[in-house]
Formats: structure tokens, sequence, C-alpha cells
């Protein structure tokens, strides 16, 4: 196996697999998902100094391994699971098969290394505010998001358990979906998702590059109903800044007494980002929880009774590795922007990598919570469709 793009942690042994729907295939695993055995060393080393070996494998794994396939790996990620670019000043930054002058995305940097370099079959990662979603587009593999408590979280590192959900790359839609047929309960949402709802606010502002590769799709799907759906300024102003107390505040809940037990080294970005979590108030998560609520009446509303979103993953290409800490930090929160919609209410979300001869940009459709796996059912269809 290689592993010169610097995407596996630990190299498990690789054995041939038992029998079940995804026999044969082979599969690595975040480092904050538990492997039994296996420090999970949640992207920092003296997280692994202070843990011990993991008694058992998480629920995620041992349903995979059930299903017939082969653990090969564990891969690299940022720290603590709390950054969307993939640097990691610890153990390196994995490098991005499709473009390696720019960064690969995070959280899950490494799971999708490993499929965009055809390491493996499948990965899988974690997701909290768009840790799978954000290295898929930027490595040009498949990535999905399911509706929050749609898999048992139980063995996985929490960052926000509010937020925080399993997700999985590969680099076609027929193995997103084989996996999906393992790990996904049968849909709670019964209805249908027949109309295309453009979230304007998203386009606006895209770079021409993605907007470009994005023309045939958009043309494809106005081909059928379609409505233009929109969220104004205010609401993604005032939502962004909820939705980060929430995560904050939990993140902090998870990891604040460990942080002032071991003061740990962090980049500039997870030191800032915990500095300001110790300091969200119960009152601010509250009113996060509070807006959410009230909130989710204006997103169902979107979706209407068939309605899925339509979305670039990230509004753009993925930043090279030379741009200064202040430019990756207003590129995190463009970013977070677009994640929330899935995050803050829980809904499930496929990027699809598009034809592009640059480097990797991505389209997204999301779905009512609840409807996973027609979600998949309708990405499939689309991409045989384009392909035709």
């Amino acid at each position: 196996m290689k592993v010169d793009v610097g995407a596996l942690s630990v190299v498990l042994n690789e054995g041939a697999g038992g029998a079940g729907p995804l026999s044969g295939a082979t599969f690595v695993v975040k480092e904050n998902i538990d492997v039994k055995g296996q420090v999970s060393t949640n992207g920092h080393p003296q997280w692994a100094t202070t843990h011990a070996p993991a008694p058992a494998n998480a629920a995620v794994v041992d349903r995979l391994l059930a299903a017939g396939a082969c653990l090969v790996g564990k891969t690299h990620m940022d720290e603590m699971a709390y950054s969307l670019l993939g640097a990691n000043p610890h153990f390196g930054t994995p490098i991005n098969p499709a473009a390696p002058e720019r960064h690969p995305g995070g959280s899950s940097s490494g799971s999708a290394v490993a499929v965009a370099a055809a390491l493996v079959n499948f990965a899988i990662g974690t997701d909290t505010a768009g840790s799978c979603r954000a290295p898929a587009a930027f490595c040009g593999v498949f990535g999905f998001r399911p509706s929050h408590g749609a898999i048992p979280m139980a063995g996985v590192v929490p960052l926000a358990p509010s937020l925080d959900v399993i997700g999985w790359f590969a680099r076609d839609l027929a193995r997103i979906a084989e996996v999906g047929n393992v790990l996904l309960p049968e849909d709670a949402d019964q209805g249908a998702l027949e109309e295309a709802v453009f979230l304007g606010d998203a386009f606006h502002g895209v770079e021409t590059e993605l907007a470009a590769a994005a023309a045939p799709a958009v043309d494809m799907l106005k081909s059928g109903p379609w409505r233009e759906g929109r969220l104004d300024e205010d609401f993604f102003k005032t939502a962004l800044a909820h939705f980060r107390n929430l995560q904050a505040h939990e993140a902090w809940a998870s990891h604040g007494a460990w942080v002032s037990a071991h003061h740990p080294t962090f980049s500039k970005g997870v030191e800032e980002r915990f500095a300001i979590a110790s300091k969200v108030t119960l009152e601010q998560k509250n009113a996060a929880l509070a807006f959410r609520e009230e909130a989710k009446k204006r997103i169902d509303a979107l979706f209407g009774d068939k309605g899925f979103l339509v979305m670039p993953t990230t509004p753009f290409r993925s930043p090279l590795l030379t741009e200064s800490e202040e430019q990756l930090d207003a590129k995190r929160y463009q970013m977070m922007r677009l994640f929330l919609i899935a995050s803050y209410f829980g809904l499930p979300q496929i990027s699809l990598p598009l034809p592009t001869t640059d480097a990797p940009v991505a389209l997204s459709f999301v779905g009512r919570r609840g409807t996973d796996r027609k979600l998949l059912a309708l990405a499939q269809r689309f991409c045989s469709k384009m392909k035709k």
C-alpha cells in the first residue's frame, strides 16, 4: 500500500474481509474513531499520550466489518476536529492528490485523501461543521453527511454532540450508496425529493471557475421541476453567530477540562477557537438552540413538500498552501456560512464533484431530515443522466 500522500496515521493488517454486501471493499477511519487496541489520537499527540487504547471498536467500525469490509488503517485529521482545511502542525498536512499545491480540506483530511489517492475503496470521517464536505469538494471525491442521529456515534470522540455525525467518502456514487445501505436506517421522511430548489444566496459570489463547471449541472436540473429559494444576508449573519456559539459551547464541554489540565500546544486557529469557546455562556448556547427552533420553520418552507436544496459545496476551490492565516480564516467562515444549513438543522447532504480542468469544485444536494436514502438515490439518477 502506498502512503506517500501522508493520509494514513496507522496501517493495520490488511485481511481478505468477510462475507457480506461490502465483501472485498477496503476502508479506513478517521483518528477520532475507535479501533480496538489503538489509541484514537484525535489529531493531537498529547491527546494520544493521555488516553488509553480503545477497549472496543466504534459501533460504525463493527457494522462495516460485519458487512464484509476490510479495515486497513486510520487517517490523519485536523487537531481535535476543530478546523476545515486539513493542516496539522503535529502530524503534517496530507497531500491533496487532485491539487498538490492546495489544502486537502478538513477535519477529515486523511480520509478524503486516502480515497482520492485510490488507497482504499471508501473512507469514514466525521462532520460537525463541514468536515466531510470540505475535503470531498477539495479532493474531487464524493462525500456524504447523513441526517443527525441516523448513525450511532458510540466510540467516536465528540466535538459538538448535537452537530456531530459520521460521514463517508468514495470515488463513485455506487460505493457511497453501498455504504449507506449498511449504515443508514430506513428513511423517516417518506416524502419525495422531486423539485430542485436553488439556494440563490449560496451561488452569489462563487468563483468563476466553479460557476463555469456547475453550469451543465444547473442546466440539467432546470430541465425538470425547479424554483429559486432565498435566505437573506441577515439570516446567514445571525445563524452563523448562533451556530458558532453552539459549536463552541459544546466543544468546550467536550474538551475544556482536558485543555485546562494539559495545556496542549495548538495551531493558532484552533487555539483561538478554544479560547473563544471557553467564554461562551450557557445563555448563548440556549439562545442558539432557540434560534434554531424558530429558524427551522423557514428552512422547512424552503423545501416545501417535494424540494431538495441545490448549492455549491464550497464557494471556491481549495485554498493554496501559501495563503496566509488571515486569508484561510476568512475562507473558513465563508464555508461555514454554507455548511451550517445541513449542520445546524441536522440535514443530509451529498457533495458531487464537477468535471473541471482546474482544481476540484463540487455541487451539493441537501435533503429534508430523514431522507438520506432518497437523497443518495436522487444523486445517482442525476449523475447517471449527466454522463449520457
